[in-house]
């Protein structure tokens, strides 16, 4: 059983994986005693910030906290910040890896205090890595869209939905906690928007309005369900809120037979222009 402290702690940090990144603070770096919002892929992105995880574990030295165990959220927010003004702003959340111990690992099962350094720069580097491969995804796809910028909406759609539905179920994937799942694929959704040039507020927006309440319950969501989410998710990125044009009699909507009628026909009565 957690005493009432770390129950405390445990709900503060579940309310803050689950909150909508537009809604938390940005900042830059920690001298304001506000942690990073990480709203944008700006905040994230590895390219931006350099890092050797081989000499992680002697700085770590360095960077520990003086407090005790017993005040665990003490002694794990003031290595965030001494960790995020080190190398970079998405250091702050060291613990937040959907891999490995996982953020509510921080919370029941601290580790011994001979052992707190190693994993919590173990947790670090596991972080890391993560957001390396989100990387590596995220330039995947931005390259296609990028390539696609020039052709009609109906290639800039596919490309779309094809990204969203890969990165959701990658996010789902990659989580060991059952309980992490949600807030990683909203995180994951809303820093590809960003980097690919939607405006933070925008991004979140957009991403609140196309999970509604599907991710609410904490059961994996279905294929159908996800995707369902990329098509919502890309309607609204690129500005398309009709469901799909009218259909008049005679005419055959150039993405038959696959779900006709369909919003991205171009040659149909209705049809968005592209």
């Amino acid at each position: 059983m957690l005493d009432h402290s770390r129950e405390q702690a445990f709900l503060e940090i579940r309310s803050t994986l689950e909150r909508p990144l537009a809604t938390m603070p940005i900042v830059v770096g920690n001298r304001s005693g506000m942690p990073p919002s990480l709203s944008s892929w700006r905040e994230i992105d590895p390219a931006r910030y350099p890092f050797d995880p081989s000499q992680v574990g002697a700085s770590m030295g360095t960077l520990l906290p003086r407090h005790e165990p017993s005040e665990l959220q003490k002694w794990r927010d003031a290595l965030s910040v001494g960790l995020s003004e080190r190398y970079g702003p998405w250091a702050y959340y060291w613990y937040w890896s959907p891999e490995g111990r996982g953020p509510y690992n921080w919370i029941n099962r601290f580790p011994a205090l001979p052992d707190a350094p190693a994993v919590a720069a173990d947790s670090l580097r596991t972080w890391r890595r993560w957001l390396e491969r989100i990387a590596e995804r995220f330039d995947e796809f931005l390259s296609l869209l990028e390539r696609a910028e020039a052709a009609g909406l109906a290639d800039r759609a596919a490309v779309w939905e094809s990204a969203i539905v890969a990165l959701t179920r990658a996010a789902i994937a990659w989580v060991i906690d059952d309980d992490y799942w949600p807030g990683s694929c909203r995180r994951v959704l809303q820093w590809f928007l960003t980097a690919a040039g939607v405006p933070v507020a925008k991004a979140g927006t957009l991403v609140a309005n196309a999970v509604d309440r599907r991710f609410d319950d904490w059961v994996p969501p279905s294929m159908a369900d996800i995707t369902d989410l990329a098509e919502r998710l890309t309607r609204g990125v690129l500005g398309r809120s009709g469901i799909a044009p009218d259909v008049v009699a005679g005419e055959w909507p150039d993405t038959w037979p696959q779900n006709w009628p369909s919003w991205r026909a171009t040659n149909t009565t209705g049809s968005p222009s592209t």
